[in-house]
């Protein structure tokens, strides 16, 4: 994927997003119901917290040190997400908001660091499994949105249809 598309990408994802939530109030953003129990809230939460994770790999790739975030541990993804739900549940949503808003500036400014061959090339980073930089990218950031919109919408309809 050219750099051009993935910075594209993460500002275009991230403006689809903000509109789909832009009719929201915050009393509903932290609502349960989304997924499981959590809350819109909990959800930027959860996205921010895999993006963020991203700009430390993506800091850690850069530097040529290899990767230590939650990606290369053995811990299960629900158990994972699951400690982060439970330390972050409490947190003021203005903070939230601002973490999720600030966490997709770093992922940009992290992308422009890299070359082509950096993104694409699956052999360029062997820690990362022959998967290229970019599929990380994409993962944990418009397409791991892009997952959880369907979530938001669905949820939606059911607030919808209830009042």
């Amino acid at each position: 994927m050219k750099k051009e598309t993935i910075l594209s990408a993460l500002s275009d994802s991230r403006k689809k997003f903000l509109l789909l939530l832009d009719d929201l109030s915050q009393q509903e953003m932290e609502k349960t119901g989304v997924i499981e129990g959590w809350s819109l809230k909990d959800l930027l939460v959860h996205l921010t917290r895999w993006e963020a994770e991203l700009v430390q790999l993506l800091w850690q790739a850069k530097a040529g040190i290899q990767p230590t975030t939650v990606h290369f541990i053995n811990d299960d993804v629900d158990i994972i997400n699951e400690r982060w739900f439970q330390e972050s549940k409490s947190r003021p949503f203005n903070i939230v908001w601002n973490d999720f808003i600030g966490v997709r500036e770093q992922t940009l400014r992290r992308v422009k660091e890299f070359s082509e061959s950096q993104l694409n090339d699956d052999s360029f980073y062997t820690w990362l499994a022959g998967r290229p930089l970019s599929e990380w990218i994409a993962g944990d950031s418009f397409d791991h949105e892009a997952e959880h919109t369907q979530d938001i919408r669905a949820w939606k309809d059911r607030l919808q249809k209830s009042s």
